[in-house]
């Protein structure tokens, strides 16, 4: 039970037992307010932290210190590869700028001059990214009195993706058909994006046993993700990205040449790291003089071939694994609007030859 006392300047004073250190002395935090019933108020609160186990003495804690307690805590949690993101945002951005410092020490300063620092050197979208990790860090170990609490943090970037035109993709499609050395892999791989949707992750993690030769079906039930090991198999993060989807036949016979022209089969059809593709992509893209895209660009030119087709937007989310909100917002980056395709069927099918306002026929 917190002990109060009245404070010569009128102010009141709990003290809270917190625990003991290494020696068996104990720790007091003491908890300063203007009025009695504030003061009890918050001591109750420390208690109550205290007894349920989420209080975290960071009086004389080092920022790098806590980063590293919080990437552990959090790691089982987090994707591989979003454990590696929040590791190297901790290691090249916060630990040079916050590291020495105690938590206790740091406020809304230290974080707006850090924010307007990455102004200068990084995009919008990618300082956000780095003011919401760092708001989530001082938030797990401050509770209500982080210094991020009332900080507005930038908004992203206006987003414009590349929506490849029917000639664009012919051009690349070509360009890896007439390679008599990669074409085979290249144009299965490219296929799998432009004409199924898949990400990246996806047709990386794609094994022989996922094809079904008789129904021209693919399952997709893993995706190759990044992690401290490497590269590794890895469940969808939601029940979404678990699907089997229809592939043109067309496909299935590329697949089942390329199959043929391998020396040796692996389980995976193509056992190469999904970023290396990427490189070599744009590299390709580069030296052959093709549209300037990147590889994600390839599921977008689905998105829309999907949309154009009239494709129902439940069974578009589900080939490309998507929520149907997700895909929404999706066809809103790609400028694809329902809601202005059926006013445009509206108003073609109302002819106003045939049918003249009644104002107009009631003057004659």
């Amino acid at each position: 039970m917190a002990s109060i006392k009245k404070l010569a300047n009128g102010s009141y004073q709990a003290t809270v037992f917190i625990g003991r250190d290494s020696k068996g002395k104990q720790l007091r935090k003491y908890i300063t307010k203007p009025t009695m019933k504030e003061c009890k108020a918050a001591a109750r609160e420390l208690e109550q932290e205290i007894e349920e186990k989420r209080f975290i003495n960071v009086d004389n804690v080092r920022m790098a210190a806590w980063m590293e307690k919080w990437l552990e805590l959090n790691k089982e949690s987090l994707a591989p590869s979003t454990f590696l993101g929040y590791k190297m945002y901790v290691e090249v951005h916060f630990n040079p700028y916050f590291g020495q410092l105690k938590l206790s020490q740091i406020n809304e300063i230290h974080i707006k001059e850090y924010m307007n620092a990455k102004l200068k050197e990084l995009s919008s979208t990618t300082v956000r990214k780095h003011m919401l990790i760092l708001r989530r860090i001082l938030e797990d170990a401050l509770k209500h009195k982080s210094p991020c609490k009332d900080i507005k943090i930038p908004n992203k970037d206006d987003y414009k993706p590349t929506v490849l035109s029917e000639d664009d993709f012919k051009a690349i499609h070509d360009s890896v058909k007439d390679d008599p050395v990669m074409g085979l892999r290249d144009e299965g791989v490219i296929l799998l994006a432009a004409w199924c949707g898949l990400r990246r992750g996806e047709i990386f993690a794609l094994k022989w046993d996922d094809i079904d030769w008789k129904k021209f079906t693919l399952r997709i039930d893993e995706s190759r993700s990044i992690s401290e090991e490497g590269y590794i198999d890895k469940k969808p993060k939601s029940k979404n990205g678990l699907r089997t989807i229809v592939v043109p036949e067309y496909l299935i016979r590329v697949l089942e040449l390329y199959r043929k022209s391998l020396k040796k089969i692996t389980e995976r059809i193509f056992p190469i790291r999904p970023d290396h593709f990427s490189s070599y992509f744009a590299k390709m893209v580069k030296t052959r003089n093709l549209p300037s895209i990147r590889f994600h660009d390839l599921r977008h030119y689905h998105a829309s071939w999907l949309y154009k087709q009239g494709i129902p937007d439940h069974y578009a989310a589900q080939r490309l694994g998507h929520d149907i909100h997700v895909l929404k917002g999706i066809y809103q980056h790609l400028d694809m609007d329902v809601k202005s395709d059926i006013d445009n069927l509206i108003r073609s099918n109302f002819d106003e030859k045939k049918d003249k306002p009644f104002a107009q026929t009631v003057e004659k």
